[in-house]
């Protein structure tokens, strides 16, 4: 009698790309619900969207048409303050946060075996950030835009130039986008918790604008000059030109230079020993 018993000995199965992709952008959703910050700054987001149509009843009259340059400024989150919408500060915790949390807790490890790679796990995280950026930027763009519909409607206003504000919303949505990812780069490049969130804040309203004084100093050089290509100014470029052309061009090299940030985040990332 022949009592031998034949054993397979089951292999690894790779996963495809897209299952992989899948695999290390569910982990960061998941990462990002569990954290408390992220609920919180969802919070201040929906209070602070919700402000402009609750108050637009008791400031709009009946005989002024509510388009002009500082309903599109509110919708853009005033980028003329700070070079940058005021909406960016918020989320600076939630770009930064993927990558600092695992400098804090030690987590690198346990994503990098959940993800197919480190290359995957640092653009899931770059196209999760991106993609939360855009959606809660369009989301407080429709609150901020219907309410003041339903108000001026109320009030029989004249109703916005729909093209105008949905044009400035869709500019508000690529800049967080590139925002979201200059903020996983930003991380991945300056390994500690604070030191992403400090360039990331001084670097648009301090840095840039001291760039562009000391280059006004230079014979044959002037400020405007320098700063038709510095990355932040580009970007209030984008959103706040009066031309297709400019808006364009600003974007472009605000795009470019996001892309640049992002290379040399992924170069950083797959790197670090843990």
């Amino acid at each position: 009698m022949n009592t031998a018993v034949s054993s397979h000995t089951p292999t690894d199965v790779q996963p495809s790309p897209a299952q992989a992709w899948w695999r290390a952008c569910h982990y960061e959703l998941r990462h990002l619900a569990a954290l408390r910050s992220t609920w919180i700054l969802a919070a201040i987001v929906t209070v602070i969207a919700l402000w402009v149509p609750l108050a637009a009843p008791f400031i709009i009259n009946s005989s002024k048409d509510t388009t002009d340059p500082a309903l599109v400024n509110s919708v853009q989150w005033t980028p003329s303050l700070m070079q940058m919408p005021s909406l960016a500060v918020y989320l600076l915790v939630l770009g930064t946060g993927p990558v600092s949390t695992e400098l804090m807790r030690g987590a690198s490890r346990t994503t990098w075996l959940t993800a197919a790679s480190r290359s995957y796990a640092f653009w899931a995280k770059c196209v999760v950030g991106a993609a939360i950026g855009m959606l809660v930027s369009a989301l407080s763009c429709l609150l901020e835009i219907g309410g003041l519909a339903v108000a001026a409607a109320a009030k029989g206003v004249h109703q916005p130039l729909w093209t105008q504000l949905l044009g400035a919303a869709a500019r508000l949505d690529l800049w967080m986008a590139c925002w979201m990812l200059l903020c996983t780069s930003a991380s991945a490049l300056i390994r500690n918790r604070v030191g992403p969130v400090l360039v990331l804040l001084l670097l648009p309203s301090l840095g840039e604008r001291l760039v562009s004084t000391l280059a006004g100093g230079i014979p044959s050089i002037g400020p405007d000059r320098v700063a038709d290509w510095l990355p932040f100014a580009a970007g209030q470029r984008m959103l706040t030109a009066h031309t297709a052309r400019d808006a364009v061009l600003g974007g472009l090299i605000f795009i470019v230079i996001t892309a640049v940030a992002a290379l040399a985040g992924h170069a950083a990332y797959i790197r670090r020993a843990g």
